[in-house]
């Protein structure tokens, strides 16, 4: 019978989930929404796990399933049992997927979505985690923290001419109104989210690509906060020292390369040795590695190259 290795990642925009074959095919996807319990109501959630499930498993149906991330009872469950015969589910959190993506044992991983956390492990097993407390409490450094700035920058435009952006006409055109007084009315009346502000940073980082340099101030500012978080991890882990990788997962560190760089910068002065990363692909495919490994299947180089190969053709270029 054939095996396979069913990959989960919710977050709180979206569900992926990323089925693979035991030569490292990527031979399902499937994306649903946003899974957060804080945010969502637990149909709603259902849902985005079972839309990614059953996307993912599509195209195959029977042989033996192992299931890497969170698998919820109920619906989501029911549709796995639906397709394939689940032999084990093995829990695992975002870091541990990072991780997996990567080809990494231990360093740092810099998870920037929606909201933001930095974990850090070591190579004798010793972790931290800092961030993960959402927009009003953490989420330093994430797609919210740059679309709250976008925000706020948009509308101090008209101040002075060294706050001059275009800003001001991007950000209602991504929100679909005409004005920032209609912008202003989708904030304190109709009270958009945290989902669609965090989308915003879609377009601040847009702006900053034409060279606004308001736009570009906005992703400095957020990346030197998550910098800051991760500096002090080191610093707690005393690895400044140690040559070791720092992991960008999340739609942040994924698509803008300012961003990016510029967290790398800033942490190169911490911890001259350390490696930037940016894994090929996604936690979800990063979670299915995790499957063959409890299958007992090798990561081999030619199913890690396979693996990326093929997710390359699944995967959507968001995430």
């Amino acid at each position: 019978m054939a095996r396979y290795a069913l990959g989960i990642d919710g977050g709180g925009s979206k569900c992926d989930a990323a089925l693979m074959a035991e030569d490292g095919e990527l031979v399902g996807w499937g994306r649903g929404g946003p899974t957060h319990i804080h945010y969502d109501p637990p149909d709603v959630i259902s849902a985005s796990y079972v839309d990614a499930i059953t996307g993912a498993l599509a195209r195959v149906q029977g042989g033996e399933l192992w299931a890497v991330g969170h698998l919820p009872e109920g619906a989501p469950r029911e549709a796995v049992l639906a397709h394939n015969k689940l032999i084990r589910h093995i829990p695992a959190a975002e870091e541990d997927t990072a991780f997996a993506s990567a080809q990494e044992q231990w360093g740092l991983v810099i998870l920037a979505g929606t909201g933001s956390f930095v974990h850090g492990r070591t190579s004798e097993g010793r972790e931290l985690h800092f961030g993960g407390h959402g927009p009003l409490l953490g989420d330093y450094g994430s797609a919210y923290a740059v679309g709250l700035l976008g925000l706020r920058a948009a509308f101090a435009a008209h101040w002075t001419e060294k706050r001059r952006t275009t800003l001001a006409r991007a950000i209602p055109a991504a929100l679909s109104v005409a004005h920032l007084r209609a912008v202003f009315d989708l904030v304190y009346v109709k009270g958009i989210g945290r989902r669609q502000i965090a989308a915003l940073a879609r377009t601040v980082d847009s702006e900053a690509g034409h060279g606004d340099t308001v736009a570009i101030r906005c992703l400095h500012r957020a990346a030197d906060e998550l910098a800051e978080v991760a500096a002090d991890l080191i610093g707690e882990l005393r690895i400044r020292d140690l040559s070791f990788p720092v992991i960008g997962v999340g739609g942040v560190a994924r698509r803008s390369q300012i961003w990016w760089d510029r967290v790398c910068r800033r942490l190169s002065d911490v911890a001259p040795h350390m490696r930037p990363v940016v894994p090929p692909i996604v936690p979800a495919v990063g979670a299915a590695l995790l499957g063959l490994r409890e299958m007992g299947v090798d990561w081999t180089a030619s199913r890690i190259s396979r693996a990326e190969e093929t997710a390359s053709h699944f995967t959507p270029d968001s995430d």
